[in-house]
């Protein structure tokens, strides 16, 4: 269990349809101290970039599987449920003091969300397609298990990937450090920070629980206490109220924004995307949501907030968006 903010440290943790997929095959932070954080931020034991290098080479292992190049290789696209705008409070009074204040976040646009994490089979299949090789899955049945070890830069091109071979528009350009994000394009991309939380707190049907469908955490997503350290297939926990499954645990999400520990004091009230410029001292961290199954309870929160390096894979994954 992470510790708590009083040490200074930073938890920072489609033809082929989603639906067939899923019944065919069966259906934390870096550790970081912060000088801008001085009070109740927790911590994982995770490795962290330098100071004078702010990228991670996540190096193939012998124990990794290698993927196998083919001609053409098909996508499994995303089932997804649309989430219409809406006006909501952002953040918690009870949390920590990274998810303060709570202020008023109206989204104007309507966005689409997938109903489950990223998984292993359909990451893989971009590694098949751009000669990759596959991600380590801990010897665990790999295909309905939530993707894990996916840095920040591979989620974004996966996300081009995904949008070009769907005929869509990317809405990612640039690279690293640099990378931009058209939001009115209709490809895959990360959700914002805002959007993540509006849409686990169930969008304009949310009932205000505390975690992702419900106020028991053994009810909504895996997490420490009930996952025997260890993911667990998507979708076999409770929804949320828009049927999105496990955005309260299993697998942390990696999310657009920068991550500034004191954006909710200064962040606008509409469409907020994060600071427009890396925060100073944060050694390019972006946001990440959710918790995972080795993460306490707490961080299943739908308030609560993390990251993690851009470069750093981690236990990290994926939920997509598409802006409607």
């Amino acid at each position: 269990m992470p510790e708590m903010i009083e040490k200074e440290q930073l938890n920072i943790t489609r033809e082929s349809s989603r639906r067939e997929f899923l019944k065919v095959a069966g259906a934390t932070v870096s550790g970081v101290i912060l000088s801008a954080c001085s009070s109740r931020i927790p911590v994982t034991n995770t490795p962290l970039a330098s100071p004078e290098s702010s990228e991670v080479e996540i190096e193939p292992t012998a124990a990794r599987p290698t993927a196998t190049i083919q001609a053409t290789v098909e996508p499994i696209y995303p089932e997804m449920v649309p989430v219409e705008p809406g006006t909501f409070q952002m953040g918690s009074e009870d949390g920590y003091r990274f998810e303060q204040p709570v202020h008023t976040v109206t989204l104007t646009r309507s966005f689409n969300i997938s109903i489950y994490a990223l998984t292993y089979a359909e990451y893989d299949r971009f590694c098949d397609d751009v000669g990759r090789s596959y991600v380590d899955d801990d010897g665990l049945v790999r295909e309905t298990r939530p993707v894990s070890g996916v840095d920040w830069s591979d989620a974004v091109e996966y996300c081009n990937w995904l949008s070009e071979r769907a005929g869509l528009v990317p809405c990612y350009s640039g690279k690293g450090k640099v990378t931009k994000c058209d939001f009115l394009a209709n490809g895959y991309r990360l959700p914002t920070e805002a959007e993540w939380e509006y849409a686990a707190r169930g969008g304009p049907m949310s009932q205000g629980y505390v975690y992702a469908g419900g106020n028991d955490p053994d009810e909504v997503g895996w997490h420490a206490d009930n996952s025997d350290g260890s993911t667990h297939p998507v979708g076999q926990k409770k929804p949320n109220e828009l049927g999105a499954f496990d955005m309260s645990g299993n697998r942390w999400e990696w999310c657009w924004d920068w991550f500034e520990p004191d954006y909710y004091s200064w962040s606008p009230d509409t469409d907020p995307t994060g600071p427009s410029e890396i925060p100073e001292g944060l050694m390019y961290h972006r946001s990440r949501r959710g918790g995972s199954a080795v993460e306490d309870a707490d961080t299943l929160r739908t308030a609560y907030r993390s990251a993690d390096t851009l470069t750093y894979a981690g236990d990290n994954g994926i939920r997509l968006v598409t802006t409607a």
